[in-house]
């Protein structure tokens, strides 16, 4: 109801985002979903972020930055297949930490996306020619600071969640990583998406499952 209230989601998103919850909950804990919470509203503050400029800029998702069904499931689908292999417990890793991780990825594209679309000096990250703001593949001085931010925030909130202080390696790990898989998205965004191979969808769900396979290396 408040994402509809306050345009997060339309109301298959919405939906979406209500059963994906659930799912979160059985098969991680109670702290997966508060996690998941922190990356949606943190996600929204950063969409809503001169909200009105992006529309003006035709720069916006959805008609005022509202998400859709496909963008809550590409978000979130790593993330659930995640809570669906911790019930095996494999290799005893900590599925949580990596589970903040594959957020932590999605909140640093998010961040880039919705803030760095106001820096002037944008460059396509295959070849570094200045390109418009918004172009997919663009990275600025101004995106890769908001996105090593919205990886900061996951990672810190996983380690509060987690161990109820900050803990600097997890920190580290996490928001490296989600950084990372942020870089990996504008490289498929650049490489992929602007040639119609491949859906933003699809960029997103790839680069996550890089930061995520990064992490399940390390753990191993």
């Amino acid at each position: 109801m408040l994402s509809l209230k306050f345009n997060i989601f339309d109301l298959k998103g919405s939906i979406a985002a209500l059963l994906i919850g659930i799912i979160v909950v059985i098969f991680g804990s109670l702290l997966w979903l508060i996690l998941m919470l922190i990356f949606a509203i943190t996600a929204y503050i950063a969409t809503k972020y001169r909200i009105n400029e992006k529309i003006k800029n035709h720069l916006q998702e959805g008609k005022n930055g509202e998400r859709h069904v496909s963008n809550v499931i590409y978000a979130a689908l790593i993330g659930i297949f995640i809570a669906f292999a911790n019930i095996t417990k494999f290799h005893n890793l900590p599925f949580f930490e990596i589970f903040a991780t594959s957020f932590a990825s999605v909140n640093a594209d998010t961040f880039a996306s919705e803030i760095g679309v106001f820096d002037k000096n944008v460059y396509l990250i295959t070849n570094f020619k200045k390109i418009t703001p918004g172009i997919n593949g663009g990275i600025s001085l101004l995106g890769e600071i908001s996105a090593a931010m919205g990886a900061l925030i996951i990672g810190l909130s996983y380690s509060i969640l987690e161990f109820h202080t900050i803990v600097f390696s997890p920190v580290f790990v996490i928001t490296l990583l989600g950084f990372a898989g942020c870089q990996v998205d504008s490289i498929l965004g650049a490489v992929f998406e602007n040639r119609n191979k491949l859906s933003k969808g699809q960029v997103n769900t790839f680069s996550t499952l890089f930061a995520v396979f990064l992490s399940i290396l390390i753990y191993i």
